[in-house]
């Protein structure tokens, strides 16, 4: 009888990790390859489908892939695993991540935001555990930042909730400090 195991795909702006992961959390397999941002959308899918194959040849016999996660820089939709418009993945723009590797790979497919999943792992087994309340950032190919309510990624009504990495700043604003009500 098998043993249930899961992928885990992090893409960035430059690489692809991947691993697999058993239904207890032990890691059994890693591995790490370029990421083809600036690419074809199929270039961008193809080197995360060569990321998910080099981890299934590592993996021991006697387990069966039950689903694959994969975070992504943002923004996208969380609820349809869409990559909308990555300023640092220019290969994709409104594309169906989720559905295109579940096509493939014939398993559930759940596709998120990098820094929401880096907040929730930073709550549920990082630095920020035993805390319900996380804002996180991350500094990377580019910057993302995450929110977790109550032990739970907030995506908000669009599923953009926190996508501090991709506000824009004019220049021409002057910033005035307040300390205590005083200027």
């Amino acid at each position: 009888m098998s043993q249930g195991c899961v992928v885990g795909v992090d893409i960035g702006g430059t690489k692809i990790a991947a691993g697999i992961v058993d239904l207890h959390g032990n890691v059994l397999a890693r591995g790490r390859s370029p990421m083809v941002a600036r690419g074809s959308a199929a270039d961008g899918l193809a080197a995360i489908e060569s990321a998910i194959n080099t981890v299934l040849a590592q993996t021991p016999s006697g387990y069966e892939v039950q689903g694959i996660g994969i975070c992504s820089p943002g923004p996208l939709d969380p609820k349809t695993g869409v990559v909308i418009n990555p300023p640092n993945l220019p290969c994709w723009r409104n594309f169906p991540l989720a559905e295109s590797i579940r096509k493939s790979r014939n398993v559930p497919v759940k596709v998120e935001n990098d820094a929401n999943a880096a907040a929730l792992a930073e709550t549920k087994w990082g630095a920020a555990r035993g805390y319900q309340n996380t804002f996180y950032t991350c500094i990377g190919t580019g910057i993302g930042t995450g929110i977790v309510f109550d032990g739970a990624i907030y995506h908000g009504r669009t599923g953009a909730a926190g996508e501090g990495g991709h506000m824009g700043i004019d220049a021409k604003v002057r910033f005035v400090p307040v300390v205590n009500g005083m200027r």
